[in-house]
């Protein structure tokens, strides 16, 4: 610090604590900057957060939005789906049916064919035996 020669012992005093309360004036005005700076600092930081918070739940309701939509599109898939299960398990039922019935058809007409053929090679061997048709027998009706 200098020193003033012509201020007398008080006046000196005086000086210094004006130096002093100076010095703790400038301090606590940097300390009350850099608190009011820091505050800033918090108060722009937490609105950043608070825009990326709206942004993100923004977001989230057009995904849900979104996952609607495709969970909406997947029951109706499923559900046609369901539709054509059932109608080809019904044609399925009646194509059984009918080859069932076809297999029954055969069988008959195999049945039938057999009785003729049996008929065919017994008058064919009657035939042989005797080189001739014989007449047939004829019933009487009465």
């Amino acid at each position: 610090m200098r020193r003033l020669p012509a201020l007398p012992h008080w006046a000196h005093a005086a000086l210094v604590r004006l130096d002093a309360t100076t010095a703790v004036a400038a301090v606590l005005g940097l300390a009350a900057l850099a608190g009011w700076g820091a505050f800033a600092g918090k108060a722009w930081s937490q609105r950043d957060l608070a825009e990326q918070v709206e942004l993100l739940q923004a977001d989230r309701g057009r995904l849900t939005a979104s996952l609607r939509q495709v969970e909406q599109a997947n029951a109706e898939i499923a559900r046609s789906g369901q539709e054509k299960l059932a109608g080809l398990r019904e044609e399925l039922g009646q194509t059984v049916a009918a080859r069932e019935a076809a297999k029954a058809q055969l069988a008959a007409a195999q049945r039938d064919t057999a009785s003729l053929k049996k008929r065919l090679d017994q008058a064919r061997d009657r035939v042989a035996e005797t080189g001739s048709i014989k007449p047939a027998e004829t019933k009487k009706v009465r």
